[in-house]
């Protein structure tokens, strides 16, 4: 019998720089905000169908952070990644997440 999994695999990320101007460009840079977009609403997605209060979206393992959100802000976190979607042209993802802020809403 195959167990259920009650605790998602939280992505790894290690970010690079060698100063600060570096680390700041980076929330510019289209691959790193496509992957933190992208896995962002798959989490919280996870979370809101598990009924979970927090999800942990990332652990950036060389600065030892683990990036959390709480239930209470999935309402303004799928907002912000639906607007990255409709800037991208992908009004499917952007339907998805108008149904799920509806269904939280209800």
């Amino acid at each position: 019998m195959e167990k259920l999994k009650t605790k998602r695999e939280i992505p790894s990320i290690e970010i690079k720089y060698s100063n600060k101007r570096q680390l700041k460009q980076l929330k510019n840079k289209e691959g790193f905000r496509n992957l933190i977009m992208r896995d962002s609403f798959e989490s919280i997605k996870e979370a809101i169908k598990n009924k979970w209060k927090t999800v942990e979206l990332f652990n950036i393992i060389n600065l030892s952070i683990i990036v959390k959100i709480s239930s209470l802000y999935y309402p303004s976190a799928l907002r912000n990644i639906s607007k990255y979607f409709e800037i991208k042209e992908e009004f499917e993802k952007c339907a998805e997440i108008k149904k799920i802020l509806s269904n939280l809403e209800n």
